[in-house]
């Protein structure tokens, strides 16, 4: 998680009167905010469309057993 993260989730902590929460992720900020993370500066859009698709269709076979459970053969 980013710093930036971590700062929200407190605000929100604060505003709904919840110290002993605040307090327990400052105990742990070292395990959970990420210093070297910087977010992506925009998102990658994917190449292929809803609507198309990148592998035709196969036929997979599989079988049910006796509790009902669903198995590749």
């Amino acid at each position: 998680m980013d710093e930036s993260t971590y700062e929200e989730i407190n605000s929100i902590l604060a505003k709904n009167g919840r110290p002993d929460l605040i307090a327990e992720m400052k105990s742990v900020k070292s395990q959970i905010v990420d210093e070297d993370y910087k977010p992506p500066i925009r998102a990658r859009k994917d190449s292929l469309s809803d609507s198309e698709g990148s592998a035709e269709e196969e036929n997979i076979d599989s079988f049910v057993d006796e509790n009902g459970f669903h198995s590749l053969q």
